[in-house]
């Protein structure tokens, strides 16, 4: 197979020399791809314009000796709105430096983790305020965790397997909640707070929690995604730089 088409997300991209650009995309078809991007880098590229991070695209590659090379490319959705919103850029860099770490380049079972990226970047670039856009991250790290079998145990304690009763509390150490017997410095919390993870999972993407529902919740919300946030870089083969970031937003 010489050319193949696929749908794309470009995560990131670098210098390979004064006119081209490597780009590694996480892919519908095949997962991660490094691929050249030649002529990118010039002033009137019709590609240039169209590979820059968090763009969706359909992208036509020709096989290359060593890395595939971009020869057409079709903006689908740019989610614009990100780019103008410091707290959603920041939290759309922090998935899409997740994509890169966790996935694997030539992943022919990558469909559903790229449907997942795309709905969540739709989704936050809709979201009115940065509650709302909290929750659609949560709801990505939460799928992102499940799909990847990394899923934080949120129906029995991690530690003892134990029912939960009314007071839990999370740890990300551990890998999830835990019963009243086996916590030890943990914040305690009520087993309401599971329920509340759960529906954040199972919610479509168009609930209005994550788009324009007025929310009051703020400490338990910021408390959860804090809890996902280390859970997910506990699991995790590298250590995010993204999330010091995180720390400021």
């Amino acid at each position: 197979m010489k050319n193949y088409a696929v749908d794309a997300i470009a995560l990131k991209s670098y210098s390979l020399n004064d006119f081209d650009k490597i780009v590694v995309l996480f892919s519908k078809e095949k997962g991660l791809l490094k691929c050249i991007a030649k002529g990118a880098k010039k002033p009137k590229s019709s590609i240039g314009g169209n590979i820059n991070s968090l763009i969706a695209s359909k992208i036509l590659l020709a096989k290359g000796k060593n890395l595939d090379i971009i020869s057409q490319i079709q903006s689908i959705n740019s989610f614009s709105n990100l780019r103008k919103d410091f707290v959603k850029l920041n939290y759309a860099m922090y998935l899409a430096e997740l994509i890169n770490n966790f996935s694997l380049e030539d992943d022919t079972e990558s469909a559903q983790i790229y449907n997942l990226f795309y709905n969540t970047l739709h989704t936050l670039s809709k979201s009115q305020n940065k509650l709302n856009s909290t929750l659609c991250v949560m709801k990505f790290q939460l799928n992102f965790m499940e799909l990847l079998g990394y899923q934080p145990s949120l129906s029995i304690c991690t530690k003892c397997g134990n029912t939960l009763k009314e007071i839990t509390a999370l740890s990300s150490n551990h890998g999830g909640a835990l019963c009243l017997d086996c916590i030890t410095q943990e914040r305690k919390v009520h087993t309401k707070l599971l329920d509340f993870l759960k529906k954040i999972a199972n919610s479509d993407f168009e609930y209005k929690y994550f788009i324009d529902e007025p929310i009051k919740n703020e400490l338990t919300i910021y408390y959860c995604f804090n809890f996902l946030k280390n859970y997910v870089q506990a699991n995790c083969p590298k250590k995010l730089k993204s999330q010091e970031m995180l720390e400021i937003i």
